[in-house]
């Protein structure tokens, strides 16, 4: 048995087809086929059911494939190891950002990052945080920000930052004398969201339920520049993270805080718990512990 005959099996049963696994793994059917049979020879079992009209494992190729995935990711994970002791702390650092997270908080941590290890590789690909929870599960990513709540057991989770979402109106707006607003005053408004790929967009609708109504959103757009334009040309309400505001539009729309339920907001780094963690995700995640909230 070798670990490639583990990774072709592995890769047809996540296919469930011996033609799209050639495909992916750019190897003819026939090798494949032989790699199955050598391995149920060897084990004096069969581990694909060929009677099936469709793919599909027997038994003991049930157990096979979850032996050989858990091999094959100690094997990787070792490897990383081997590899971060044999160069120290060079290598590279893969990290998936949402992109607001950069400009309220990252900005200042990736500079002093590459500052402090300049022989570090900073990978950081722009996205919404329900794909940087996907593809840090992937193993494509190897740290990811998302934001709170979030609760996952594949995933170790660290809040770096802490802040909340308030209420943006614009300065004609009834509400607009107000310092804090009542949820349940939002009932009848027009609202403005981010668009459903957001993990937020889930967090308004949370919010609102608790409130004891539906929002009624007149306008979707992934774009948090252009709902606070809008705001402030008195076409909508919106709820946005305060730093957003803050940073962006403070004199030219009202905000005012939420309660009834309150609406806390924050940034979270998260890692999956069976990864190996290189010195270069602790070396970032140190930096972010530094500002930490308690």
């Amino acid at each position: 048995m070798t670990l490639n005959q583990l990774s072709y099996y592995a890769e047809i049963v996540q296919q469930s087809s011996f033609t799209k696994a050639a495909e992916k793994l750019f190897v003819s059917q026939s090798t494949l086929s032989k790699s199955i049979r050598t391995l149920e020879t060897e084990f004096e079992t069969e581990l694909i059911d060929r009677s099936a009209k469709e793919f599909q494992l027997t038994k003991e190729g049930k157990l096979f494939y979850d032996y050989a995935v858990n091999l094959l990711e100690y094997y990787h994970l070792q490897t990383q190891e081997l590899y971060q002791r044999i160069h120290g702390g060079s290598g590279a650092l893969s990290l998936g950002l949402p992109p607001t997270a950069g400009t309220i908080y990252f900005f200042s941590q990736i500079y002093k990052f590459q500052q402090k290890y300049p022989q570090v590789e900073l990978r950081i690909t722009e996205m919404t945080s329900k794909s940087v929870k996907e593809l840090v599960g992937a193993g494509k990513l190897d740290l990811g920000v998302v934001i709170e709540p979030f609760a996952d057991e594949a995933f170790f989770s660290r809040k770096v930052y802490a802040s909340e979402a308030v209420l943006v109106v614009s300065k004609q707006h009834p509400l607009a004398g107000k310092r804090v607003v009542n949820a349940t005053e939002l009932k009848e408004e027009r609202f403005l969201m981010v668009t459903p790929d957001y993990m937020y967009y889930d967090l308004v609708l949370d919010f609102c339920k608790a409130a004891g109504f539906v929002p009624k959103v007149a306008f979707e757009s992934s774009q948090w520049d252009l709902l606070l334009e809008m705001v402030a040309a008195d076409q909508g309400v919106t709820i946005l993270p305060k730093p957003i505001v803050d940073k962006c539009y403070n004199a030219r729309v009202h905000q005012a805080r939420l309660k009834n339920p309150e609406f806390p907001w924050a940034l979270t780094l998260i890692y999956r718990k069976d990864k190996f963690i290189t010195e270069p995700m602790q070396h970032f995640l140190s930096l972010c512990d530094e500002t930490r909230p308690t």
